[in-house]
């Protein structure tokens, strides 16, 4: 058994309380790539329970329980995430808040370093579009529209994550989090 098996199936022995549930079901469907309907389709349920179960509004059934064990035999092993090789916290609400902290901050960091990706992609795209507008002979029509195609998506991309309030406002949200794991970590590890 490995080390991640023999975590999830401690954890699955024990009652399936909803602040782990969410975070080992994201981090199963991440790892192996997954959509949450097709998480839903391994695990036998509905992907809007799915998504109240991540969401922590809902109990994984145990009915799924073995599918989740079957899950996470393919998780490539090279890249498992750190939180599934590390002994679960005890229970309690503050824990439970700080394993949630620590999930959003994980993945609010994830969506900025997208988002920064797709600025850093749509700036690069609209300084070269110009050059090779410059370039194209005047009958290349499709070419042409291939170029006001990409030339929009850029745009648009710049209109909405390349905002800098947007950016601004996730790195606040992040601030925020860091500061209440912070805080959370001090009362659990005094």
């Amino acid at each position: 058994m490995t080390p991640l098996t023999t975590t999830i199936t401690w954890w699955l022995s024990r009652s399936l309380r909803l602040a782990a549930v969410p975070h080992y079901l994201a981090l199963i469907r991440d790892g192996l790539g997954l959509t949450q309907e097709q998480l839903a389709g391994a695990l036998g349920i509905s992907r809007h329970l799915v998504t109240k179960i991540e969401a922590g509004q809902r109990v994984l059934p145990a009915s799924a329980g073995q599918a989740v064990l079957w899950l996470t035999q393919a998780l490539p092993t090279g890249r498992l995430p750190a939180p599934l090789l590390l002994p679960l916290p005890p229970t309690g609400p503050l824990p439970a808040r700080a394993g949630a902290v620590a999930y959003e901050i994980q993945r609010l960091s994830r969506q900025l370093a997208r988002e920064l990706v797709g600025v850093r992609r749509a700036t690069n795209w609209l300084r070269a579009a110009p050059a090779l507008g410059a370039t194209l002979p005047p009958a290349a029509e499709r070419q042409q529209l291939w170029l006001a195609a990409t030339t929009a998506e850029a745009e648009a991309a710049l209109a909405t994550s390349g905002s800098p309030a947007r950016q601004q406002l996730l790195e606040a949200r992040l601030a925020g989090l860091r500061a209440e794991a912070a805080a959370l970590a001090a009362y659990l590890n005094p």
